[in-house]
């Protein structure tokens, strides 16, 4: 394992994780999630990431700019900056693997942006993706207002991102992003998997039409949403349900 920095499209220098394997066949590129929804994904992404290693897997964890150990002001950048931040970790995947397959993974918004920054990648396996970025905002306040409920605190900032300060470039841009609905989004040549991840067997209409449009296999995992916990989840189905996909 080799913690390191490598520079972005700016030059702002971006933190990742590689995990080499010798003869590996596939290199996967994870996309995280944000704020307090990475933190808590950050230990199942490890999880993956070693499973991916044990099945003779390379793979980089990485951070955007703004986020994590990487450089930046969170309130600085927006979607197009952290998809452009992917196809960095696209770039420096490949001068450390060489020839190997590309393969994305992201998590809810990094899913989302992993849509957008497939250029290169042969695989792509979508967990939770943020279809709306209208609903995503939505979501994000009525948290905040229950906070304020329950912690009797009524000075929490207008515009944030679970306490991280949501930029005006950002907010914008999210209240844009929209992968619903003929012509959102194009099918993608590259083998890809969309899994939903909650307490249903059976996936979402919304979910479902959306990996019909970009060509994907769409699948449930029947598990607790692992990045809205304080504690620990064991991501025992999950990891399982990354075990069949593989070919």
């Amino acid at each position: 394992m080799d913690a390191f920095f490598f520079p972005s499209s700016s030059g702002a220098r971006l933190f990742g994780v590689w995990r080499g394997v010798s003869g590996a066949r596939r290199t996967w590129i994870f996309c995280p999630p944000f704020a307090e929804e990475e933190k808590s994904a950050r230990r199942v992404f490890t999880e993956i990431a070693q499973r991916f290693s044990a099945r003779g897997e390379n793979s980089l964890i990485f951070s955007y700019r703004g986020t994590g150990d990487s450089e930046g002001d969170f309130a600085d950048f927006g979607l197009a900056d952290w998809r452009a931040d992917i196809l960095s970790a696209i770039a420096e995947a490949q001068n450390r693997a060489g020839a190997t397959e590309i393969a994305l993974l992201g998590l809810r918004l990094g899913a989302s942006l992993a849509v957008g920054a497939r250029d290169g990648a042969a695989r792509l396996v979508l967990l939770e993706p943020i279809l709306s970025g209208r609903s995503f905002l939505s979501q994000q306040n009525a948290r905040k207002k229950l906070r304020a409920q329950l912690s009797g605190d009524q000075n929490l900032p207008a515009h944030d991102l679970d306490g991280w300060q949501l930029g005006e470039k950002l907010r914008d841009e999210l209240e844009t992003l929209d992968l619903r609905g003929f012509g959102a989004v194009s099918r993608f040549a590259g083998t890809s998997h969309v899994l939903q991840i909650g307490p249903k067997s059976e996936v979402a209409p919304p979910l479902a039409a959306f990996g019909e449009a970009i060509g994907a296999h769409t699948h449930s995992v029947v598990m607790p949403a692992f990045w809205n916990l304080l504690d620990y989840q064991k991501p025992t189905p999950l990891l399982e349900k990354l075990e069949e996909l593989d070919d």
